[in-house]
């Protein structure tokens, strides 16, 4: 298998959804669906059965003890045909086998959904230590350079051991958060190479993160959208319609039943001869009369069972309306906080840069440039934070509506 040069969020969630089990068994159960709906509509085509059988009669004086034929003996052998001609309950085991069937397919991408919403937590997460430890490292770079300039100065006696000492601990400072970074950047690393049956050693680097061009839409358009797209309405839907078919098979349970009978073979009292061979045809009728309401409290609790169904579906259409109402809150929280860190990180470039310039003249002391140093540090992982915050809120903002990330997302 030839390794991707970088891994993308799409390419990270389509090789998730092909290895993990979740999928794997949703995949499954769709298929036990298919089977026993082809097995409900098989129920409503002619049937070919044999027929075999020896009965024997005990008469005592001529007077039968046990009568279970037309003679002392009788001899049964047919192949028979039977024809379902009129069966509402049979139609509405179909009419249920089907919807079940939708119910299994949305739940399967349902499933997918879960798959993508973990595999993208697992991705950004990854991306934000990646980001973090980038800033530690460029931060390490300086704040080394700083400190052999320092040393250079106390050897000659520009520096005090406190200039010293400062850019020392600024030195400590950054190493401790690099390491930090690096140890969260590493579990990251390994959850996401669990989500996607990587090997941990194989697992491509990410691809470059950049932020999304495409301007947010409206709240009502991702509601309209979720009403569409989102399986677990779609999943809620189909079982409404399961319950429906439910209740029409328990109702026709008061209709009567109708079906056709052909046989081609023997039934005769007398040992068999070849011309007993005959054609035998029928036809059936059971009609239900009285059962004591058992028909009646069934179709009760179907009715009552339809109704709750329906009931949750709209609860169901509400939370995800509330999701998506409070997804698009934090979507746009995101992008100011990622406006404002622009703005700071910025500005405090500007302040070290103009403090790190004053203290190598001789200016400012190394605390001055320390605070500094700290306060830009904190602005750009501030803003790295931002950055992966918005592609996060408006992955699970696109999740949210059952929308599954496009195998570009994540590119530059």
């Amino acid at each position: 298998m030839v390794q991707a040069a970088v891994l993308t969020l799409g390419n990270a969630i389509e090789r998730a959804e092909a290895n993990q089990a979740i999928v794997q068994q949703a995949k499954h159960i769709v298929s036990e669906r298919i089977d026993l709906h082809r097995a409900t509509h098989a129920d409503l085509m002619p049937s070919l059965s044999l027929i075999a059988g020896s009965i024997w009669s005990q008469t005592r004086n001529g007077q039968p003890l046990f009568v279970a034929a037309n003679a002392p003996r009788e001899i049964i052998g047919q192949v028979q045909l039977n024809i379902p001609l009129y069966s509402p309950q049979v139609n509405a085991l179909q009419a249920l086998a089907h919807h079940q069937m939708d119910v299994a397919r949305y739940q399967e991408h349902e499933s997918r959904l879960l798959v993508a919403a973990q595999v993208t937590a697992a991705y950004y997460r990854l991306a934000l230590w990646d980001n973090e430890r980038a800033v530690w490292n460029s931060a390490l770079g300086a704040a080394q350079s700083l400190f052999k300039a320092t040393q250079q100065g106390y050897q000659i006696g520009s520096r005090s051991r406190l200039d010293l000492i400062q850019t020392q601990l600024m030195l400590t400072h950054i190493r401790g958060g690099l390491r930090q970074a690096m140890v969260e950047a590493a579990t990251a690393r390994r959850v996401l190479a669990l989500q996607t049956d990587y090997p941990l050693d194989e697992l491509p680097k990410l691809a470059t993160i950049t932020l999304p061009k495409a301007a947010l839409p409206e709240e009502k358009v991702l509601d309209r959208q979720a009403t569409h797209a989102q399986p677990l309405l779609q999943a809620a839907g189909a079982e409404v319609q399961a319950a429906r078919s439910l209740l029409q098979y328990h109702q026709a349970a008061r209709l009567p039943v109708v079906g056709a009978v052909g046989a081609y073979g023997m039934d005769t009292g007398m040992l068999p001869q070849s011309h007993d061979l005959g054609w035998q045809a029928g036809l059936t009728l059971h009609m239900p009369i009285f059962g004591f309401g058992r028909n009646r409290d069934r179709i009760a609790a179907a009715q009552e069972h339809l109704t709750a169904i329906e009931a949750g579906k709209q609860a169901l259409l509400l939370h995800i309306q509330n999701r998506i109402a409070t997804d698009y809150g934090a979507t746009q929280a995101a992008l100011n906080a990622l406006h404002n860190n622009q703005v700071v990180e910025q500005q405090a470039h500007v302040v070290y840069q103009m403090t790190r310039k004053e203290y190598l003249a001789g200016a400012l002391s190394a605390l001055a440039l320390q605070q500094a140093e700290k306060d830009w540090v904190q602005a750009r992982l501030k803003l790295a934070g931002a950055a992966i915050g918005v592609r996060l809120a408006k992955a699970q903002l696109t999740l949210d509506t059952g929308v599954l990330p496009q195998p570009s997302e994540g590119q530059s």
